[in-house]
C-alpha cells in the first residue's frame, strides 16, 4: 500500500479531501457579477457631440458649448454618484464632439488607455427651441459592441432643460449597468 493510500483512509485526512473537493461548491455562488460589484466599472465619458438642424437666425453657439461641458460633467459625476460605476473623463479635441464611426473609434482607443471597461457616448441633436433629442450609446471598450442604448427627447433649449435630460441619463445608464453588471456582451438593451 502506498503512502498515499495510507494518508487518505485516516479519518482526519478524509476530512481535509473531501473539504478541498467541496471548496468549488462554496465558491460557485460568488459569480463574476458579485465580483465585478466589489470594484466598479469604468466607464468613460467623452465630451457630448451636437447638432442644430432648427434653422434658428440667432447664433447660440456659446450658449451650446456651455451647455455640453455641463452635460458631460454631470452625466461624469451622476454616474458614479452611488459607487457602482466610477466615471472618467475623454478629451474629444473640441466642442462639439464628433462622434461618428472614426471619432468613436478614437474614443474608443483613448478610452481602454485610460483603463476604462465601457464608455458612454452621447449626442444632442436640436429640432427648434422647444424640442431636442438626445441619443446615448454604452460602449464595450474591449469589443466595440453597443450594450446599451437610449433615444429621448426633451423639451427646453435651456440650462434647465439639459440639466433635466442629464440626470435622467445618468440615472438611467446606472441603473441599468448595474441590474446586469454590464449587459451581456452584444445585447443591445431597447
Amino acid at each position: 500500500m502506498t503512502l498515499l493510500r495510507r494518508y487518505v483512509r485516516a479519518p482526519a485526512a478524509r476530512a481535509f479531501l473531501v473539504g478541498v473537493a467541496a471548496m468549488p461548491l462554496f465558491f460557485a455562488p460568488l459569480t463574476s457579477r458579485e465580483v465585478r460589484a466589489a470594484a466598479p466599472l469604468t466607464v468613460a465619458v467623452p465630451d457630448v457631440g451636437f447638432t442644430d438642424s432648427s434653422g434658428e437666425p440667432v447664433n447660440q453657439d456659446a450658449a451650446h458649448h456651455a451647455r455640453l461641458a455641463a452635460l458631460a460633467q454631470a452625466l461624469r459625476s451622476d454616474l458614479g454618484r452611488d459607487g457602482r460605476l466610477a466615471s472618467l473623463a475623454i478629451p474629444c479635441g473640441g466642442p462639439p464632439c464628433a462622434l461618428d464611426e472614426a471619432g468613436v473609434e478614437r474614443l474608443r482607443g483613448e478610452a481602454a488607455k485610460a483603463g476604462a471597461s465601457l464608455m458612454l457616448v452621447a449626442g444632442v441633436h436640436k429640432m427648434s427651441t422647444l424640442v431636442l433629442s438626445m441619443k446615448v450609446g454604452v460602449i464595450d471598450v474591449a469589443t466595440g459592441k453597443v450594450v446599451l442604448q437610449r433615444l429621448l427627447s426633451f423639451r427646453g433649449d435651456n440650462d434647465e432643460g439639459w440639466r433635466r435630460a442629464g440626470s435622467f441619463v445618468a440615472k438611467d445608464v446606472a441603473e441599468a449597468l448595474a441590474k446586469e453588471g454590464a449587459p451581456p456582451e452584444g445585447r443591445v438593451q431597447p
